[in-house]
């Protein structure tokens, strides 16, 4: 059930949530967003119409890579919303990303190359941060343990404690880091090419098997279902490639040539 929120205590429970530094960088996108929808009105007035329009006219208003910079802190906000039930749906795909098949967009991201997501992909992410980041007070407890004891010369605890508390930090880092340079890949944005999301046929040129992969980002790759990442050698081989296309893939046992006979999605 959604609960009512009006657009200003939604973006303030969102920047609440979020670390400072990422607060003050993404407070002028979300306020911006808020402003032409009305602070005063209900976030589940919202609808995909209206994402939408937002978009479109960010895009007329900004150079590309402006505009992605400029929507990324508002897909941040649409999906934090969608996961507190501030709105009873993700209105994420209403942004439509694009600028990330046939063509890069020169300068997508701005300070990093795009991190290319499916929509599943992201909200994977977005709840592992989630979960990462509720593990801190019990790291922070066992520190605190450990540190009680004023023998350090032989603290093993601590210093176990120390290295699971930086493995912890390393890792949210690294989400936060595609959270922020993530760009979302939809079929009319891919033309036909491979990417992200993708369902390709290979035909092997050197025996003549074919094989069925699914294009995912790396935190999605799960080779019992056949998703391999779009940074494996295949992955690598076949980005923004189109069916008829042959293929090379450096593989650690040696080049393999495919020829791509079909992308679906």
């Amino acid at each position: 059930m959604v609960e009512n929120k009006t657009a200003a205590e939604a973006v303030a429970h969102f920047l609440a949530g979020i670390e400072p530094e990422r607060a003050r960088d993404d407070r002028e996108g979300v306020e911006r967003f808020i402003e032409w929808f009305g602070r005063d009105r209900q976030l589940s007035e919202l609808t995909g119409a209206d994402v939408g329009q937002y978009a479109a006219a960010e895009r007329k208003r900004l150079p590309n890579e402006v505009e992605l910079k400029s929507l990324e802190p508002v897909r941040a906000f649409l999906a934090h919303s969608a996961r507190v039930a501030f709105l009873d749906e993700d209105l994420v795909p209403f942004l439509r990303f694009t600028g990330a098949t046939g063509r890069r967009v020169p300068g997508a991201v701005i300070d990093g190359d795009p991190y290319f997501v499916t929509i599943d992909g992201l909200a994977a992410l977005e709840k592992e941060l989630e979960e990462l980041k509720a593990t801190r007070p019990v790291i922070a407890e066992a520190l605190r343990t450990a540190m009680a004891d004023k023998d350090f010369r032989e603290n093993a605890p601590l210093d176990a404690a120390r290295d699971e508390q930086g493995k912890l930090e390393a890792h949210i880092r690294q989400i936060e880091y595609q959270l922020r340079h993530a760009v979302i890949i939809d079929a009319d944005s891919k033309a036909g090419r491979a990417n992200v999301g993708s369902t390709i046929r290979l035909l092997n040129l050197k025996n003549g098997k074919e094989q069925t992969f699914h294009l995912v980002s790396p935190n999605e790759v799960d080779p019992s279902n056949s998703k391999i990442s779009i940074e494996s050698p295949v992955g690598k081989a076949v980005i923004n490639r189109s069916a008829g296309d042959e293929v090379t893939a450096e593989a650690p046992s040696g080049a393999l040539e495919f020829r791509l006979l079909e992308v679906i999605g």
